[in-house]
């Protein structure tokens, strides 16, 4: 039920320290801005900062459009401590006297019109229904062009996902108005499922291997997943565990082309997961310096997940992992890592928390570390998947490009400037102007080039920034940053600062492509997951603290669930698992430094959450597909001379998801 009318019709002054408590709590708890909750709501920033801190006069139709932004019954936003709560607004009281939670929301209200009063009620959640008993008085209600008319002792129920009314005639009304909110799909069945009892004898065990090897050689064939899941058994979890992993071990001399985890998610699960892999290899530029030939090198290996590694490679990697340049030493742990050997470069230290900054809750804009911890990114990116890479492929790119002479480079969005560091290892003679509007990774920008003449910091947004015509610079480089602004902004602005043919080199992750919401959350979540069940390493769970071990458990369990239900279909509980998944990882207290090295992956996985969930709401992290991407830098100015992807994370083409580089050159 939902009412409303005029802006004057306000809630009444007893309600509003709830309602202001119960809705900061809601979006602390999904975790966004005030000025994401804005862009959801499409209620002004400085309405919903007055209505958190009591200051605001909020109508009763404003708190059931946060209900819906927030993606909670509207009950939860008005009832305090007891279970009775009255909503009182001009001409309307509605009295909360039920409020079921389980097996599904289902809210009671008592509701009274005065006569000649017309309550308009916009669209709630989908598939929200409503059911009105009409005790005194007659009223229109339902749909706002046909509603229905009810005498005392008469009943209508009515889809209240869409536009409708409450409408008092000569008399007052008092009427019993229900509120059912749809069942959550959690664990729903789907196409790629499978049941089965759990086996007991060694027959059954024989079938299940059976079982098994079919299924995995469906989802190498083509699909997406299959989960097999199985009735509880009387094991403990331990045993359920070790039991379900010796069936899925992969004894052959064959590399799988698939992923699979045994689990338990109520009852015993088997996952199988397609992995998808676009091998891209860079063809050294003539004018490459040694250390980029090397760094070329390694990139090519880590992508020969064909050819085994032998004794004396380990060995020259490992010391390789001790390398004085970041770029060497991260991408020979990436290519131990993706070899079946985790390691983590020594250049890994521990996270440094910068100076604390205070911004005012009406600050323009979503800054970067309002979302993701930039001090744990600067820490741990290191370890992310293709993340060296991309600097070498950026490297190579300019070898080819820009083979003599000094360069006068733009870096949009550096961010705590690791890429840059990396690009400046393989290619010492450009001078760069880095940019970043985050105030933390701003500070640590400043601290990593210190010492550094080379490199200029400026904390700015690109689409801020107005250099003099004649500083336009020779390239640009982005790294990680395309789709933390208006993509199309971001690429029209750089195109403001370069010459004429210059080139803008785009290393950034994006996603398959879509065409709506539903599809573009799906592919949000398989693409972000893939990086972290990629990099779920086994590490020493003695050496580990509390805090630690439930990090690895939990991302241990749930990641998996998450893509599969995103890759069959069930969105919204995929998204809601990810959520509540963050929600409890930000709840533990993670000591520095971390236990064991092999943890900094594990500290990687909580960033890429994250972004994921960031993602999710639309704040900091608003990313495209790659064919949108060349859109909008033809549509900037821009010729598309190279794109390639040097990072699969979700579907079979180049052009799906993964980490992309694209090479553009700016038209006069």
């Amino acid at each position: 039920m939902s009412s409303t009318t005029l802006a004057s019709q306000a809630l009444d002054h007893s309600i509003r320290e709830i309602v202001a408590r119960n809705i900061h709590a809601a979006r602390q708890n999904r975790g966004l801005t005030l000025n994401g909750l804005s862009e959801m709501s499409g209620i002004g920033k400085a309405t919903l900062s007055g209505i958190e801190n009591q200051a605001g006069n909020p109508t009763i139709e404003t708190v059931w459009q946060l209900a819906k932004a927030l993606d909670v019954p509207f009950g939860q936003l008005v009832e305090g401590e007891g279970n009775k709560r009255t909503v009182v607004s001009k001409g309307v009281t509605a009295t909360l006297i039920d409020n079921q939670t389980a097996p599904q929301n289902i809210e009671t209200y008592l509701l009274e019109i005065a006569p000649h009063t017309t309550h308009k009620a916009e669209a709630h959640m989908l598939d929200v229904k409503e059911h009105i008993v009409a005790l005194r008085g007659h009223v229109l209600v339902g749909d706002e062009v046909a509603p229905a008319y009810l005498r005392p002792g008469q009943t209508h129920s009515f889809a209240a996902d869409t536009r409708h009314i409450y409408r008092s005639l000569d008399q007052a009304v008092t009427a019993i108005v229900t509120v059912v909110y749809p069942i959550a799909q959690k664990g729903r069945l789907s196409l790629f499922d499978q049941a089965r009892a759990w086996p007991h004898t060694d027959d059954e065990w024989l079938g299940l291997h059976l079982q098994v090897a079919r299924l995995k050689l469906e989802v190498s064939q083509g699909i997406e997943a299959a989960r097999l899941s199985f009735d509880a058994c009387e094991l403990a979890k331990p045993e359920i565990l070790s039991r379900l992993g010796s069936v899925i071990v992969d004894d052959s001399d064959f590399q799988s082309s698939v992923q699979t985890f045994a689990l338990i998610d109520v009852q015993p699960v088997l996952l199988i997961l397609a992995r998808p892999h676009t091998p891209h290899l860079l063809q050294s530029a003539p004018a490459a310096s040694p250390s980029l030939q090397a760094a070329v090198a390694l990139s090519n290996r880590a992508n020969s997940l064909w050819k085994a590694l032998e004794d004396d490679e380990i060995k020259k990697l490992n010391q390789e992992l001790q390398h004085g340049d970041n770029v060497i030493a991260a991408l020979a742990a990436e290519v131990l890592t993706r070899h079946g050997r985790p390691s983590v470069p020594a250049r890994i230290k521990p996270k440094q928390v910068g100076e604390k900054v205070k911004r005012s809750s009406l600050d323009d804009g979503v800054s970067f570390e309002d979302r993701i911890d930039v001090d744990a990114y600067a820490a741990y990116e290191l370890v992310h998947p293709a993340y060296a890479r991309q600097s070498v492929a950026i490297a190579n790119h300019l070898a080819f490009h820009c083979q003599s002479g000094e360069h006068r480079l733009l870096d949009v969005g550096t961010g705590p400037g690791l890429p840059l560091q990396m690009l400046l290892e393989l290619n010492p003679a450009l001078q760069a102007t880095a940019v970043d509007p985050s105030t933390v990774a701003f500070q640590h920008l400043c601290r990593l080039f210190k010492d550094d003449k080379r490199v200029t910091p400026m904390q700015a947004s690109i689409t801020d920034i107005a250099f003099a015509t004649d500083r336009r610079f020779d390239v640009a480089v982005s790294v990680g940053a395309s789709h933390h602004l208006n993509t199309s902004h971001f690429l029209q602005a750089t195109h403001r600062q370069l010459k004429p043919g210059a080139l803008f080199l785009v290393a950034d992750e994006m996603i398959a492509p879509f065409s709506n919401g539903g599809e573009r959350n799906a592919n949000l979540i398989a693409h972000h997951l893939q990086y972290v069940v990629d990099t779920m390493v086994d590490l020493p769970r003695n050496v580990l603290s509390e805090a630690e071990l439930v990090l690895v458990d939990l991302v241990r369990q749930h990641a998996p669930l998450a893509i599969f239900e995103a890759r069959s279909g069930n969105v919204a509980p995929a998204a809601n698992r990810c959520r509540v998944l963050l929600k409890n990882l930000h709840k533990l207290c993670l000591p520095e430094p971390i236990s064991h090295e092999l943890l900094a992956f594990y500290r990687f996985h909580l960033l890429e959450l994250e972004a994921l969930v960031a993602g999710l709401d639309y704040e900091v992290e608003q990313k495209t597909y790659p064919q949108r991407f060349a859109e909008l830098a033809q549509h900037a100015g821009f010729e598309v001379c190279t794109h390639s992807r040097l990072y699969a994370t979700h579907g079979v083409s180049e052009w799906d998801g993964g980490t992309h580089l694209f090479v553009l050159k700016a038209l006069a």
